[in-house]
Parts: structure tokens; sequence; C-alpha cells
């Protein structure tokens, strides 16, 4: 019976510790027991070296919570939602490998003398809001802790610093957290425990050190708390520090090594419009002229104006931080002394003028912070001698005009975003060399500024958002040779530029670009190829515009991520992401039917990451699939739906085709019945638009042309010809020939008479039949005709075959055979539809003034001369 009695207390015990091991997670030897509702320390494996036991309702830790957790590391036993907790004596003894104990937000701890024992290796300990008073410093609750590092014991209740001297043997502490206490002084005798130590932070922030600020406090029997003790970090913020207050406490301090003074959150300077406390002045900060400060913090105050050489003493300062006070006032020789000073921040104040004196003396400053103040007003040549100047930070500022800058050569970053500027005028002459321009939420209007940032060698990054750029007057174009990365152009007006097909060229050269945002441009469409130039961009921000269609081939090869957001793409092409890892579709209207059949089945196999989930993709149309996710349409009756559209294409096509080809019949044989009425109704409506032909200006010409014919073919030449175009038959006709039976010198020669005709006529017309070929003189008139042809290079001979002749007939004569070789010659139609345009072509024909092309094939004829 006592057997099975104890084997079942032994299956009870067992029982029990499964159970509170199950109440943590443990995860790669961490265990994670917080808000387990644990009224005691679990058994937990041997392995672990880290545990949360934050938030549950332990009570008390003894010697017996940690058995067998020597490799434990790190343990957290802060917040317990008990009225107290209490730690035992020799509670942790065997954690000889504890770095980090967190016991803070424990209300009420209670701490035995030997509570840390056996904590040799211990560095962080964290008491804050634990309700301790002095007592944890002056006691020796902390003398086994011979490994310490950091301290916090923020949020208790310790009116007083006086150390146990047994610090001293504590080498490894550097930062001691006293802040938000009831610390009321802190002089040269308290802090003895702490002689010779260097502390990389000695936190008193939050304390308001009342009797110090007292009036009637005796500075003098204080002495230097700090005396024999090295600081890298002091912080005195939120401690109701007057400048007053400030200048007898640094001269308490001085000697005293401090690199860094954090004066944040006091009651310093005389703020806007009061007068009840002093700015700092130039005996301030006097005794810490030999402390080595490094860095100054000043922020939160209330400082209005920043006085002649008041920065003065720290001759080693290299940063100094005045944001989110009331300044607006710097006199002149306010930074004189600074010579090492690096960074300047005068940030969230009430400056509204920069004057060319403002900046004397910082030669070695690197970075100056102006953001949000309300300057409006820069005097010429501001900024003089900041020859190491790298970072001016403008933003949030209402700058209107940038040509009163002085140069600043080194200048690499400058930030005017949030200005009232409107032209990028003068920039260049003080920010020539930057890297990284901002020109964000300004009044810009014209996309010439881009093209002018194009032209700094070294400029990588522009910021041109919320400007509403909606012009282009530039006629520049960007350099080939560029450096620029980074190019922000979001919430402009690029529709309205690229609609006029002007600055299309703006990325052409653009070769090195990786991001590029465009959103919030109202874009409609892209232009063709506008990105062609954009060969090693990766990612482009096209969200939130109005685009319904992407071209083909539109984006490079390269782009890697595509935020197309926000648009009107109702069936996007999947082809051209080809080159994703990430898009982002989202917020588009999709039109849900066949044609989205291959964006669907692209989305459902693709490899892309999505920013937007696929799975919120819904359809906006048509009506009776609005709300419907794009996962959950159905593509298979697009597959008969496309068979009988190709069948009805097909159909389509052919009845098209067939149309067309009886339509381009009957057209052709409609024209070749009636070519001449449409002619004569071409002619009308030519007369109509441009009036009546005249001939042209002939006061060096007798005739128009000389009319050259066999005598046997005068009937039919008067009838055919002379009828209709010379203007001694009809007074509407246009030309003044000239005949031999009327114009011919009786008794003259007839060869000088054929010569003048040829002479004094514009143009040569001789009309081929039969008979001319018969007609020597005919012959010789047309060899005379041609000779001035060869002579002028001018086409002053016009030839008219009459009657049909074959081409060999005409070929046997050499004159005509010469002259058809190189020129085309007129006919008489046989049709009498075309008789109205070979009147049109042989008038023209006479009226038009051309050269002749220079002939390569004469004959050469050997000439003899008689003896």
């Amino acid at each position: 019976f006592c057997r099975n009695t104890m084997w079942s207390q032994n299956i009870f015990i067992i029982f029990l510790i499964i159970r509170r091991i199950s109440s943590c997670q443990i995860i790669n030897q961490i265990a994670f027991c917080q808000s387990q509702s644990l009224n005691w320390v679990p058994y937990l494996p041997s392995n672990v070296v880290a545990v949360d036991l934050s938030l549950n309702y332990i009570m008390e830790v003894n010697d017996t919570s940690f058995l067998h957790l020597e490799l434990l590391q790190n343990l957290d036993l802060g917040m317990q939602k008990t009225q107290f907790l209490r730690i035992k004596k020799n509670a942790f003894r065997n954690l000889s490998n504890l770095v980090f104990l967190h016991l803070g937000s424990n209300r009420n701890l209670v701490l035995d003398p030997d509570a840390f024992v056996g904590l040799f290796n211990l560095k962080r300990l964290n008491l804050i809001y634990n309700g301790l008073s002095a007592s944890i410093l002056e006691d020796e609750y902390l003398r086994p802790l011979v490994s310490l590092e950091v301290i916090y014991l923020n949020s208790n209740v310790i009116e007083r610093v006086q150390p146990n001297l047994f610090f001293r043997n504590l080498t490894n502490l550097k930062e001691v957290v006293l802040k938000l206490n009831k610390i009321k002084t802190i002089c040269e005798n308290d802090l003895l425990g702490f002689r010779g130590k260097f502390f990389s932070l000695f936190d008193l922030s939050s304390n308001h050190l009342e009797h110090m600020n007292a009036i009637d406090f005796d500075w003098k029997t204080c002495g230097n708390p700090f005396k024999n003790v090295s600081l890298e970090v002091l912080d005195l913020s939120l401690n109701s520090l007057n400048a007053d207050r400030t200048r007898l406490l640094f001269r308490a301090l001085g000697g005293t090594i401090i690199h860094h003074v954090i004066l944040s959150q006091n009651i310093m300077g005389r703020s806007f419009g009061y007068n009840k406390n002093k700015d700092p002045n130039n005996e301030t900060f006097e005794g810490l002229k030999n402390s080595s400060v490094r860095s100054l913090k000043l922020s939160r105050n209330f400082i209005f104006s920043l006085e002649p050489f008041v920065f003065a003493p720290f001759k080693e300062l290299k940063e100094i931080t005045l944001s989110v006070n009331k300044i607006n006032q710097i006199k002149k020789d306010a930074f004189s002394g600074l010579q090492n000073l690096k960074s300047l921040n005068l940030s969230n104040n009430l400056i509204g003028e920069v004057f060319s004196y403002t900046f004397e003396g910082l030669h070695s400053v690197t970075e100056i912070d102006l953001s949000n103040n309300h300057i409006g007003v820069i005097q010429h040549n501001s900024f003089t001698g900041l020859f190491s100047l790298q970072t001016l930070n403008l933003r949030g500022n209402a700058i209107k005009n940038l040509h009163e800058f002085a140069p600043i050569p080194k200048l690499e970053n400058v930030l005017l975003g949030d200005n009232k500027i409107q032209s990028s005028y003068g920039l260049s002459t003080f920010a020539q060399n930057s890297i990284f321009v901002d020109l964000s939420e300004n009044r810009l209007r014209d996309l010439g500024v881009f093209y002018d940032l194009m032209n700094f060698p070294n400029v990588q990054f522009i910021l041109l958002r919320h400007n509403k750029l909606s012009d282009c007057a530039s006629n520049s174009v960007v350099p080939k040779e560029n450096n620029l990365l980074y190019l922000d152009l979001e919430d402009n007006m690029l529709q309205l530029i690229w609609e006029k097909n002007i600055c299309l060229d703006m990325f052409d050269n653009l070769n090195k670009l990786n991001r590029l945002r465009l959103n919030q441009n109202f874009l409609q469409f892209l232009p063709e190829a506008i990105f062609k130039g954009l060969i090693t961009l990766n990612s482009l921000d096209l969200s939130l515009n109005l685009l319904t269609h992407l071209p083909n081939n539109v984006f490079p090869e390269s782009l890697k991520v595509l935020n197309l957001s926000g648009n009107i793409l109702g069936s996007p092409n999947p082809d051209l992401f080809s080159s994703l890892s990430l898009i982002d579709l989202g917020r588009n209207p999709y039109v849900c039917d066949c044609n989205l059949k291959e964006y669907l089945l692209w989305i459902s196999q693709t490899n892309v990451t999505f920013f937007s989930h696929v799975e919120d993709m819904v359809c906006y149309f048509p009506n009776e699939l609005l709300g419907v996710r794009l996962l959950d349409l159905n593509t298979e009756s697009c597959v008969e739906e496309d068979q009988r559209l190709i069948l009805k294409l097909r159909l389509s096509a052919f009845i098209s085709s067939v149309t067309i080809i009886i339509l381009i019949m009957m057209s052709t044989i409609t024209f070749i019945h009636f070519r001449g009425l449409c002619f004569v109704i071409y002619k009308k409506i030519i007369t109509s638009v441009q009036g009546s032909p005249s001939v042209a200006f002939r006061d060096s010409y007798k005739y128009d042309a000389y009319l050259c014919f066999s005598s046997s073919d005068f009937k039919w030449v008067k009838t055919a010809l002379l009828k209709r175009l010379d203007a001694q038959f009809s007074e509407k006709n246009l030309f003044r020939f000239c005949l031999e039976v009327r114009d011919f010198i009786p008794g003259e020669d007839r060869i000088t008479n054929i010569r003048n005709a040829i002479w004094c006529s514009k143009k040569t017309v001789c009309i081929v039949t039969k008979e001319f070929l018969k007609d020597g003189w005919c012959i010789e008139a047309f060899n005379m005709a041609q000779t001035r042809l060869f002579t002028e290079l001018q086409d002053v001979l016009i030839m008219v075959v009459v009657g049909g002749l074959p081409q060999f007939k005409l070929m046997k004569c050499d004159p005509i055979r010469t002259f058809i070789k190189s020129r085309h010659c007129l006919h008489w139609p046989e049709d009498f539809q075309d008789i109205d345009w070979f009147y049109e072509k042989l008038a023209q024909n006479i009226l038009k003034e051309e050269k002749s092309k220079k002939q390569t094939d004469v004959l050469l004829q050997n000439i003899g001369v008689q003896s």
C-alpha cells in the first residue's frame, strides 16, 4: 500500500512539473512565459539561456526558484501584477552566468541585503519604477555585482545620491540612469563612491534639483559634485534650470571633463514677448571652457536671442542643437569662437531673416539645419565663408528667391522643400556641386527646372514632388554624362506637358537612374518609348494616375518594382510585366470579360510578388459581376466564345475582302468609261479654288510658242489646236502662237523666218505626223529647236505625235530619235474623252519653266572646215 501511495505522489509531482512547463513556450532555448498567470517560477529545461516571466503574479523569488539553470543569461521579472515582489536571500545564487536582470515596474520591490549574491557576471540591472529610495545606493545591496556596467534607477523615489564606497570596486560601471527621481541636490561630498570613474552616461534629467535652484543656495559650500569624475554624457534635461542657475552650476563644475552636455527642456531664455528670464550670454557657459565639451544640446528651451560670444568658451565644440526654441534674433558674433563646429541645428524656431554676418566664423561647419522657421528674407551674400558646408537644410520656410546666396563650394545636400520658390534662378550660384537637391512642395510650374538641375555635374538625387509642374518652355537637353540615381516627380501635372508633345526627351539620357516616381500626375497615357533611355531603372511608381492603357514594350527590361495601383486599367497586359519581381495592381476597376483571360491566367501562375493582395482584386464591370474576386472567375466559357469570335472574324474578313475587290473593279471600270467627265469636274473644282490660269509675264518673248507643222496638216491643226488654244481665234484662249502662214515675214529667207520664230517664242511645239516626217523644212525646224534646247539647257521643245505613228518610223529620223531617247513626247489621244486632259498637259508644258538636264548621250559629229 505504501509503495502504491509513493508511486501516486511521484506521478502527481511529475504531472505538476509538466503542467508548469507547458505554460511556457520555448523557442531556440528562450522561454516565453509572460502573461501566463503564474504564481511562482515554473520548472524549466536546464538548457534555456533567456526567460521572460513578466506580467505574471509571482510574489516571491527564493533560492529554489532557479535550480539547474546555470546557462541562463537573460531574466525578465518585470511588471508583476502583485502588491509587491520579494527577492529573498541567495535568490539568484545559481545564475552565475546571468548578464541581464530586469526587475523594473514592480511598484514595491522588497530586496534582501543578500538578494544579488552570486551574480558576479551581471552587466545590466533594470530597477525602473520599483519605489526604491536612496538606500539602494547607500547600502550594500549591489556589492556582489562586481561586473556591473549599467544600472537603471529611473522613476524611483531617490532624494539624494550618496553611493557607498564599495562602488569604487565596480570598475566596469559606465552608465548610471537616475531620471525621474526626486533628487534635490548633488554636491561634492555626495559622490565620493564615484571618484576616479569615467561614466559614458550620467542621467540626472527630470529631477528638478529644487535646493540647487533656490536663490540662497550656497554653491561655494556645495562645491563640484563631479570632482575627479569624467563624463562622456551628462543629461540635465527637465531640471528647471534658467540661464543664471546654469551659469552657477557650470562654474561649480569647472574643470570637469564632460564631452556631451544635454540641457533640453529647461526654462532657459526669455521666450517671445517675455522678459522674466534671461537668454544665455557670454558668461553662461564660461565655467565649461576647460571641460572639453564636444556637443551641447539646448533644444526645447525658450531662447529668443543668441547673444554675441555666447558660445565662445566652447573651443572644442563640434555640435550644437538649438531646435525648438523661440530664437528670432542671431546677433553678430553669436557663433564666434566655434572654429571646430561641425553641426548646427536651429530648426523649429522663429528666425525670419538671414544676414550676411549671421554665420560668420563657422569655417569648419559641415551641416546647418534651419528647417521649419519663418525665413523669407535673405540678405545679399548670406552664408558667406562657409567653406566646409556640405548640408544646408532650409525646409519649411518662406523663401521665394535664391539669387541672394553666396557661393558655397562644397555644398552637397541642399534641402529647400516646403518654401515658396517659383524659379530655380540663382540655385547654380551656390549649389552647383550638389549631390542631393530637394525642391519639393514649392510653387514651381515650369519643368525647365529639371533640365537646369541636370546641368549640375554631380547631382544624384532630385526631389520635385508637390509642385504642380504643368509647362515646359525649356529648349535644353539632358547631358548624356550625368549621375542621376533618384528622381521624384510625385503630385505634378505631367499630363498637361506630354499631351502637347513637348519635353518627351526628359528621360532619354538618364542611363543611371535607379528609381523614378511619377505617381499623382493625372497621366492618361504614356508616350511611346518615353522610358527608352532608362536602361538601369529598377523601381517605377505610376500609382494614382488615370492610365487606361499601357503601350507595348513601354517598360525597360531592367525594371523590377512597379506600382500601378489606383489607375483605370480594366484589362492589363501581363506581357508587360515579364521582368518584374514586385508589382502593385490594386485599386484598378477590372472589366471582367474574356479580354481579362490572359491576365487571370498570369496572376494564378506568376512568381511575381503582389504588394496588394490578389484576393482583394475584384470586378467593377459588368454590373452582374460587381465585387466578385478575380480568383473566383471561370474562364472556360471564353474558349467557346473565342472560337465563335474567330469564325465571325473570318466571315467578316472574307466579306470585306470580296467587297473591297468588287469596289476596286467597279471604280476602275467606271473611271475608264467616264474619265473625261471626271477630268472636267476636277478642272472645275481646281478653277473654283485657285482661279482661272493666266499666262506668265511674257515681256522677253514675242510668242508663247512657235507651232511647227506640215502645211498639209493645216486644216487639222486649225480645228484641233488653234481654235482651242490660240488667242487670235478666240478671246477665251490663253496663248499667242507663231504660225508660218500668218506670222512669217513675206520675202524673208525661210530659214531666217524659222530661226526668228524659234528664238522669239518661249517654246516650240512640233506637230509630228506622216507629212511632217516627209517635209524637209519641218525636220530642219525641229533640228534648230533642238539646237536651242542644247544651248540654253531649257525645255523649249515640245513634241506632239499625231496619227498613231509607230515607234520605228519616228526612230528613222535622227533629230527625233535623239529627242525621244531622253524626253517624253505628247500623243494626240485616240479616245475623245482624253482630249481635255491632252489640252491641259500641253498648256502645262508651254507654261512651265524647267531647266533641261545636261545630256550625256549626244552623238559627236565631225565638223569639216572648207578651205
